[in-house]
């Protein structure tokens, strides 16, 4: 009787366990499917036109191309300088850079690659002048729960996949030309990235 007892309460406690688990698998598939469908309209938000009339002086080009652009980049900086503050101090910097060469644009449908490159351009030059800083402050980051996950288990190259791809909405294509590796190495990791984020909650 008591052996059933217990074996009742291990059951209890096992599909309790299973339950919880589904449930966050659940939540961080669901957010993964949000990313999805941000990724694919990324590009699409930015009239490549803009970019024309901000080298004209266009103000008002410059406001549009900020507001539907800011927090991918922003998203992505932080993903490689791992600190809020230097994220938004990159990112001014990288407006700057994209207004003043706003006439270097070439159309050819991804403006956020070209931007991105921009954006590790002046990551670069920070880490040259300051040096790496490892800290990390999410702050009010609109994807924390990715964000987190990710610094928590992956590389630092994984990282960059995974937030170009998902939040950025990058192709994988465009992110082996902005990060130098083969499409073959940004595809691996970016399925073994996934992999390992989702066997952190299991």
């Amino acid at each position: 009787m008591y052996g059933g007892l217990a074996a009742n309460r291990n059951l209890t406690k096992y599909y309790l366990k299973c339950s919880i688990v589904g449930e966050k698998i659940n939540k961080l598939g669901n957010l993964m499917k949000k990313q999805e469908l941000k990724k694919t309209s990324a590009n699409s938000q930015i009239d490549e036109n803009w970019f024309e009339a901000i080298a004209t002086g266009d103000d008002n080009a410059f406001t549009k191309l900020y507001y539907a652009s800011y927090k991918q980049l922003y998203d992505f900086l932080l993903s490689l300088t791992k600190n809020k503050e230097d994220a938004e101090d990159l990112l001014q910097d990288t407006y700057i850079k994209i207004r003043n060469g706003s006439q270097l644009y070439k159309k050819q449908g991804t403006p956020m690659t070209w931007m991105c490159a921009i954006a590790k351009n002046q990551y670069l030059d920070f880490v040259r002048k300051y040096g790496k800083n490892r800290s990390v402050d999410f702050g009010e980051v609109e994807n924390k729960m990715l964000l987190e996950t990710a610094f928590g288990i992956l590389g630092e190259e994984e990282i960059t996949i995974v937030v170009l791809h998902m939040i950025n909405g990058l192709k994988h294509r465009e992110i082996a030309e902005l990060t130098g590796l083969t499409l073959s190495t940004v595809l691996s990791k970016y399925n073994r990235s996934l992999k390992k984020m989702k066997s952190i909650i299991e």
